[in-house]
């Protein structure tokens, strides 16, 4: 564009060109007008290099101000920095809402390209994707502006969360990565402003900080391309309610159904889908942010691995309309009763399995002895019923088995020996079952769905990788023995799931239990309390250990456990009509507990064990898209372990069998209920280092309103625009005082 200063030449030639292109012809006449001309020589010879002057000055104003675009990056003039500007699109679920025919997050890519082509050629620019993790997209800095459009518009949004804080602290780097190559810089952020994002600019003060921070670096622009009043109802939270997932009788699936608009929603069709088939459906309707819990009744005729799912129509948030559950359903729980005398878990497998063959559980007895030479992967829940002590081995093999997803409930009793247990039990172990996630580099804290593998298919579980690799099996120190002569259990406000079963059923037992004789039991700071003693003992205690649970009751499980003082049973508990609902809703608990591992968000990791005689050096793992990826195997150290990251997508995540090509199990994967939730904070509410820009308005005033590039040119034009004016009224006036 500077070549056209080439054409402020243009006046100095013409004016050159007529001077040497006249003849001197001498008549009478004119010698008088000669003479009139040399007197007035100077005046007009003034008045021309003043003409001359103002029509080059404005043929170079002309093409400066063309020429804006390079002025700025060359610090011409102006001193016009270069510009790195971040561009950062808001790539949670929520931004895929759609607004009219368009979603938030193509009206984001389509503000963010208009940005990049109103900048000069010579800023610098850098993209990354609000998300959980945030990604980066175009790290750079880069100046190719042709380029870093392309990488916007063949971008999508995630079906995760948005994680603004981590995102501050991925454009902070690229700022100071970019600090020796631009000494001005921008970012801008294309966003709806939803609430379960942005409120942690409002009230986190650790996320203000990170803003005070950037905006001593950065100038802060925020583009609102949020819609207006959106209208959404959404399902999620499926789950089994209170039920196990056997063929022995029919289970209760329930799910929450929310109506996240301004206003009521009639006749809304709730589908249950088993496998990919509607097997029922009901029709609700909804009041304006309300939400309401829909239950099915199902029976379930085959065993192994199902996918359920739940959805409703699809409207301008299809993400959120369906909510996905696997379930492994077996024909009947297996549950293994360790006795540590005989008779001790007599009791238990009465409460267990009252129906015989119908039941939907299946109770085993063994003795203690024969603890070690069971395989304790058969079974879903082991109970040790007054078993007086655990050795290193019987630990280390139980502890085992519970980090990788079993469930072992403990019943105390007059042969147990207290030491023993809080030595042997309550140590913490962290070689045992090392954790595949652990050894992936997965690190402690990281969302981790961890997927172990059983021989015996379809018995593989799917848990959920814990903070800590290993736990102690003890979920409270076994304290002194205790007496009471007060009876019932305080069910604590019902807030633990084995508790809140015996909420409105007060008549159930639970309330007048007798116990006489406990241990005192002091909680770990992991464990949770679901009952207590009147005295405010407790007398059940739940922790996580690794990838299953622990549990510990403070009396006995039979009747045969005699106070010598009193003669009489430490509780009556196995008699009580409280026992059976306790012991049933602790192997569900149990069971529950597994089942949420098995329920991930987009973004977590899957990884896996593999016992050591596994061969291949890979699994296949089908995605919901239909494809199907095969993971490396990592061996070492006796260890066979895979670990699979590429769960970007709700819905079923299927391990296949390598023989029958048969699920091993199955993983789901669920949006985030927060992302469904529309409402957006306030513009006026957000630190003043943000200046935000609406897009309801005219486009490209929008855009004048973002950027910071030097605006220059307009004056020049201006300065144009004059000298046209004045050119015209000297010519006008020295052509008058001519005449």
């Amino acid at each position: 564009m500077l070549g056209w200063l080439a054409a402020a030449a243009a006046p100095i030639l013409i004016h050159l060109w007529m001077r040497h292109t006249h003849r001197d012809t001498r008549w009478a006449a004119m010698e008088f007008l000669r003479e009139a001309i040399k007197r007035n020589a100077r005046r007009l010879k003034l008045q021309q290099w003043l003409l001359l002057a103002v029509r080059t000055l404005l043929l170079l104003l002309l093409a400066f101000a063309a020429a804006k675009p390079y002025l700025s990056g060359w610090n011409l003039l102006t001193g016009g920095p270069k510009i790195h500007r971040v561009l950062v699109l808001d790539g949670s679920m929520s931004m895929q809402y759609k607004s009219g025919d368009q979603s938030l997050f193509d009206r984001a890519k389509q503000y963010a390209v208009k940005v990049i082509e109103s900048g000069n050629s010579v800023d610098l620019i850098s993209v990354c994707l609000l998300a959980g993790p945030p990604q980066t997209i175009v790290a750079g800095p880069i100046a190719d502006a042709r380029r870093a459009s392309a990488q916007i518009a063949s971008l999508e949004p995630t079906y995760g969360r948005g994680n603004l804080s981590e995102t501050l602290a991925v454009v902070k780097e690229l700022i100071d990565d970019s600090a020796d190559e631009a000494s001005v810089h921008e970012v801008v952020f294309f966003t709806e402003l939803a609430a379960h994002s942005w409120h942690a600019a409002i009230d986190q003060p650790a996320t203000i900080a990170q803003i005070e921070d950037l905006a001593n670096l950065a100038k802060l622009t925020v583009v609102d391309v949020g819609a207006i009043g959106p209208e959404n109802v959404s399902v999620g939270s499926l789950r089994l309610a209170g039920s196990l997932p056997t063929t022995a009788g029919p289970v209760r699936l329930e799910c929450e159904v929310a109506n996240h608009g301004p206003s009521r929603v009639y006749d809304v069709v709730v589908q249950l889908v088993n496998s990919g088939v509607a097997i029922d459906e009901q029709s609700i309707s909804l009041p304006a942010g309300g939400t309401t819990t829909v239950a099915f009744d199902v029976q379930l005729a085959e065993s192994g691995w199902q996918t359920i799912a739940v959805r409703t129509p699809s409207d301008n948030l299809a993400a959120d309309d369906v909510a996905w559950l696997t379930l492994d359903v077996k024909p009947r729980v297996r549950v293994l009763l360790v006795e540590g005398a005989p008779g001790a878990a007599k009791y238990l497998q009465h409460a267990l399995n009252p129906g015989g063959q119908t039941s939907p559980i299946e109770a085993t007895v063994i003795p203690e002895g024969a603890l070690v030479e069971t395989p304790l992967d058969d079974f879903d829940v082991v109970f040790l019923c007054n078993v007086a002590r655990i050795t290193q081995g019987e630990r280390d093999y139980l502890h085992r088995y519970v980090v990788n997803g079993g469930n072992l409930v403990l019943f105390l009793g007059d042969r147990i020996l207290p030491e023993v247990y809080n030595d042997v039990l309550a140590q913490q172990q962290q070689n045992l079952a090392t954790p595949p996630a652990a050894a992936m580099g997965i690190g402690r804290g990281q969302r981790s769905t961890n997927l172990l593998y059983s021989d015996r298919a379809p018995a593989m579980r799917l848990v959920k990788q814990a903070d800590a690799p290993a736990d102690a099996l003890l979920p409270a120190e076994v304290g002194e023995l205790r007496s009471s002569e007060e009876f019932g259990l305080d069910p604590l406000d019902y807030r633990h799931p084995i508790a809140a079963a015996f909420r409105g059923s007060e008549r159930a037992g639970l309330l007048s239990t007798p116990v006489s004789r406990y241990y005192e039991l002091k909680p770990s700071d992991a464990a949770t309390v679901a009952l207590a003693l009147p005295s405010g003992d407790p007398f059940l205690v739940t922790a996580p250990c690794g990838d299953g649970m622990v549990a510990v009751i403070a009396s006995s499980a039979s009747l045969d456990t005699i106070d010598p003082a009193t003669v009489q049973p430490w509780t009556m508990l196995p008699a009580w009509p409280s026992f059976l609902p306790i012991v049933r809703e602790l192997v569900v608990f149990g069971l529950e507990q597994n089942r949420d591992a098995n329920r991930a968000e987009p973004g977590m990791v899957i990884s896996g064990a593999l016992p050591p005689t596994w061969a291949k050096a890979s699994v296949d793992l089908l995605r919901p898209d239909g494809r199907v990826d095969s993971v490396p195997v990592v061996r070492g150290d006796g260890i066979v372990e895979w670990s699979y990251t590429s769960t970007d997508l709700p819905g079923a995540y299927t391990v296949l069998s390598t023989a029958s090509n048969e699920p091993l199990s199955v993983a789901t994967v669920n949006v985030p209920g927060t992302e469904s939730g529309l409402t957006r904070v306030a513009t006026d509410s957000l630190p003043d280092s943000f200046q935000v820009q609406t897009t309801t308005g005219d486009l490209q005033r929008t855009l004048a309103n973002v950027g910071a590039t030097t605006d220059l040119h307009r004056w020049l034009l201006y300065a144009v625009l004059a000298l046209l004016l004045i050119e015209s009224v000297m010519a006008w006036a020295f052509a008058g005082r001519a005449a």
